[in-house]
């Protein structure tokens, strides 16, 4: 919006430069955006906040620049004239949700022509072009004002006034001479024979003022912001009177505004004034009445503000402010604030006109409640570990598509009612859709060989209502032995985390070939595989995907602390062992024996070779093991070795599936 600084001075002394006047405005929370001198006046581009009807007035504006300068604005506030009833036309609205109040004020003998210098000056100083001095008024007056109002030629109109809603296919030629077929959306003004105005938005052609004009059918009223919208929509235009209505008006304005605007028809187009016709009521609601705390006050702002200081700033807005103690005061906010509702508004008021940057800063006092949160330091702590065994983290949105779940066999998301993006519809209900996206995004790049991490949360619904559960992710692609480097990153996790009797169960996994589910006792925490090809396909993925999820409240369940026990002093003694070993026997049972066997004298078991050979037995893998011999408290002999070594080649060999050779 533009607003002309001679024009606030109607109603206010200003006394300080243009530049610092837009800096107390930006920093008070009216965003200046740009201003510029127009000959002796200056123009002000401002941005008017979707909840601040009242800046779009210059009363509003100057009432805010005088609280920005320490004044009380005074405000000559003109009277409708409710003796003089207009008899001859009734005020007829269809649906009060539609239209609540409606004022029609008619005015004869008026004399149309160009508007006096400072009237054009004043409406094309806030971007309104100047037609004649009828029209002007009215703009005028909304600007001033905030509230919109139109004048009909009012011999134009046959019989009385009804605000309907338009038939069907219904005609309308606006004052823009550009014709609209109009449909139930459209709210309009029309007499007992056409449309003489859409209502809120634009009026009609055949009702305008011209300079043949001699009576005025002035019209002002309160409409349904949620009405205009959809009307002003439906009709393809958009006006600085359908802003308004949209923003909601105030119906005591209203009557500030038809006041404001009779006198000066009177005595700029020398009309006389024959009386006013009215349908619907006035609001009656008033803005309740908030106590405030200024105890409470000073400590949301973190500084001390004496009683009047805070009387003053509130008053010089408006605001009724009553005193009940030293410490409560009660405030009742102006009826054109319909934003103020809670102690907290309150005391943004005082903040922003005060001065944010008034205000000393200072860090704020926080109780210790993130560093004792247990959870947090956990994810921390896999934050740390992570990165070791080769990972990046990555973050995604916790918002995805409904379409991309369902490709994923999700059937518990949550959807979202009114999504900013049709494709971001849903919560997430896994963290798999975030990793092939970022997986697909770095192959696209000429990124490969990636190993990624998330920690997050998922969302979901189950018996109960809603759930949020945190879990970690890793994803890999580009070789096929990622599938066991993604297992050993498990293995390596879950031993530094002190998490022992963990199992890797061969079981299918919906979307995942080669599964393996990893178990704790009865209970699964996760799981890792290989994304299925037609998953591959449907995502677009150009090369296989190893994925894992596992649940991070099981892992901090499980987690123990670590012990640590000294680095021996004394040297290692290796021995090999090799075996055929049957595809039906698990490699961990081959462990699990050495470690039964060596006892606490084993320091270390690592595969030195495979063998490939033509004479490997059928469905046996054969490799070569080196086995770490060490004591804590001597030097091992060769003989201790052997006894030990023996002992494990004579378990080895009792175990049906194993072959030593």
């Amino acid at each position: 919006m533009r607003f002309s600084l001679n024009f606030v001075k109607e109603f206010l002394e200003v006394d300080v430069l243009a530049k610092e006047l837009a800096s107390l405005l930006t920093m008070s929370g009216i965003e200046v955006e740009h201003f510029q001198a127009e000959g002796n006046d200056w123009v002000f581009d401002i941005e008017v906040t979707t909840n601040r009807y009242d800046w779009l007035s210059i009363i509003g504006i100057s009432r805010e620049i005088a609280s920005c300068l320490h004044q009380k604005l005074k405000i000559k506030y003109p009277k409708i004239k409710r003796t003089r009833l207009l008899k001859e036309k009734k005020i007829i609205i269809e649906d009060r949700n539609d239209c609540s109040f409606y004022v029609g004020s008619m005015i004869k003998g008026v004399t149309v022509n160009s508007s006096p210098s400072w009237l054009s000056q004043r409406v094309q100083h806030c971007s309104v072009n100047s037609i004649n001095n009828i029209v002007d008024i009215t703009n005028y007056c909304m600007l001033k004002w905030g509230n919109p109002l139109h004048a009909f030629d009012a011999d134009k109109i046959e019989g009385d006034i009804y605000i309907r809603r338009a038939k069907t296919d219904e005609s309308f030629v606006g004052i823009d001479d550009k014709e609209r077929k109009l449909n139930k959306d459209n709210l309009v003004i029309a007499d007992n024979r056409k449309v003489i105005a859409l209502a809120g938005v634009i009026g009609a052609k055949n009702t305008e003022v011209d300079e043949r004009t001699k009576n005025i059918f002035l019209e002002a009223a309160v409409f349904s912001p949620l009405t205009v919208r959809r009307s002003r929509r439906a009709a393809g235009i958009d006006t600085d009177s359908s802003y308004r209505f949209e923003r909601r008006v105030s119906a005591d304005y209203l009557e500030y505004a038809v006041g404001c605007a009779v006198q000066l028809i009177e005595k700029v187009g020398s009309g006389q004034f024959m009386g006013i016709c009215a349908g619907g009521s006035k609001s009656s609601l008033k803005n309740k009445k908030i106590t405030i705390s200024l105890s409470k006050l000073n400590d949301y702002l973190g500084e001390i503000f004496s009683n009047s200081r805070v009387k003053s700033i509130l008053s010089n807005l408006d605001f009724d402010v009553k005193e009940i103690s030293r410490d409560k005061l009660t405030v009742r906010a102006p009826s054109f604030r319909f934003d103020v509702n809670r102690e907290v508004d309150v005391y943004e008021e005082f903040s922003r006109v005060y001065g944010y940057n008034n205000i000393t800063p200072s860090i704020p006092f926080l109780r210790n409640q993130i560093q004792d949160d247990q959870m947090y330091k956990f994810k921390n702590h896999l934050r740390r570990i992570l990165p070791l065994l080769g990972l990046r983290e990555i973050v995604t949105v916790g918002i995805d598509g409904e379409q991309n779940l369902t490709k994923l066999e999700q059937k518990k998301c949550i959807t979202i009612v009114n999504p900013l993006k049709q494709q971001d519809n849903a919560l997430r209900t896994t963290l798999l859709s975030g990793m092939i996206k970022s997986i697909k995004h770095n192959l696209n790049r000429d990124q490969h060989n990636v190993k990624f991490f998330e920690i997050a949360n998922i969302y979901f619904k189950d018996k109960n209502g809603y759930c949020e559960e945190p879990v970690l992710s890793m994803g890999t692609s580009g070789f096929r032995e990622d599938f066991f480097r993604l297992k050993g990153v498990i293995e390596g996790l879950l031993k530094y985390l002190n998490i022992e009797d963990i199992n890797f169960i061969d079981k299918g996994k919906p979307n995942f070939t080669n599964a393996l589910r990893v178990v704790s006792g009865q209970k699964e925490i996760g799981f890792l595989g290989k994304l299925d090809k037609k998953i591959g396909e449907a995502f677009d993925l150009k090369e296989e995907v190893y994925f894992s999820s596992l649940d991070i409240n099981f892992l901090k369940k499980l987690h123990k602390q670590k012990k640590y026990k000294s680095v021996s002093a004394y040297p290692i003694i290796s021995r090999d062992i090799s075996i055929a070993l049957a595809k039906t026997v698990k490699f961990e049972d081959v462990q699990q024996i050495i470690k039964e066997k060596a006892a606490q004298l084993l320091s270390g078991v690592s595969v030195v070779d495979v063998y490939e050979g033509a004479d490997v037995p059928k469905n046996c893998s054969v490799f070569t093991l080196r086995i770490f011999y060490q004591a804590q408290d001597r030097t091992l002999l060769s003989s201790d070795a052997a006894v030990l070594h023996d002992s494990v080649r004579e378990a080895l060999a009792g175990k049906d599936g194993i072959d030593l050779r």
